[in-house]
């Protein structure tokens, strides 16, 4: 037990260290629209650098096969977006997902707990297969669990995402 723990703070401490989050557990799940609807439903996996910074690299890939990479950065959630969840008017790119936090971790969930937050993470990417995905999540302060990041995205298929970081 006490092996299995020091192997874990060990990780832990090299990714806090090195400012990037470790490469696994990193995805989206698919729980509005089209893609959910599917037997199947088509998941993403996700790599972030320099989680703990203000910007980044993200990089994404679909199991179709469509990739994704592109700049993410920190910013600041200052207002609420109502776009309708699935519609044209929600695709990106948009100033914010306040409609799609809303819609996966419950209404009223932005207001009460992403708006006026500094630490919100934001990046919209192209895939090679014309995907476009924009993606936010909430990063804790330093000294909360790793495993306690999360988020959302949208496509311009009419998907929303739930992002586990």
């Amino acid at each position: 037990m006490k092996t299995k723990f020091a192997l874990t703070f060990g990780l832990l401490s090299v990714c806090l260290i090195s400012g990037r989050a470790a490469s696994f557990g990193q995805r989206l799940y698919p729980v509005q629209g089209p893609a959910a609807k599917q037997a199947d439903p088509p998941l993403f996996t996700a790599k972030v650098t320099n989680y703990l910074g203000k910007s980044g690299i993200m990089t994404l890939f679909q199991a179709n096969g469509e990739s994704f990479r592109g700049p993410w950065s920190i910013v600041t959630a200052t207002y609420y977006n109502d776009k309708t969840p699935g519609t044209p008017a929600s695709y990106p790119p948009q100033p914010n997902l306040a409609f799609a936090w809303d819609a996966v971790y419950g209404q009223g969930y932005y207001i009460s707990s992403i708006l006026g937050s500094e630490n919100v993470g934001q990046a919209t990417v192209t895939g090679d297969k014309g995907t476009v995905l924009q993606i936010e999540f909430h990063r804790e302060q330093l000294g909360v669990p790793e495993d306690n990041h999360f988020g959302v995205a949208v496509d311009n298929r009419g998907n929303i995402y739930k992002v586990v970081l």
